[in-house]
């Protein structure tokens, strides 16, 4: 009886835990941030939506360190943005002015 017990305890607390893992996200699309080898500054920021047709490119000189939160968090803003519009948008610097780059 005991060991029923834990087995089923055990099992309560695993289901817990797996859900509790789920996380749900809303984003509509995707961005890619390309680069050469032989410029390392110059970076081609792309947003794509669900269909991956490209919505927004821009040109950015200057390095984009895509490993921080913050500027994932940008891109992320700047994508879901652009998910409200329905044109392609010419370039408008959103990237350089969300991150607060220089040109």
């Amino acid at each position: 009886m005991k060991k029923l017990i834990i087995t089923i305890c055990i099992l309560a607390f695993a289901a817990a835990a797996v859900q509790a893992q789920n996380k749900i996200t809303n984003t509509h699309g995707f961005w890619v941030v390309e680069h050469n080898v032989d410029l390392p500054r110059v970076q081609t920021v792309r947003f794509y939506n669900d269909n991956n047709k490209l919505m927004y490119e821009e040109t950015v000189y200057s390095k984009l360190n895509i490993k921080k939160k913050k500027t994932r968090l940008a891109l992320d803003q700047i994508l879901d943005r652009l998910n409200e519009r329905t044109a392609y948008i010419e370039n408008k610097n959103l990237v350089m002015l969300s991150l607060n780059l220089r040109n």
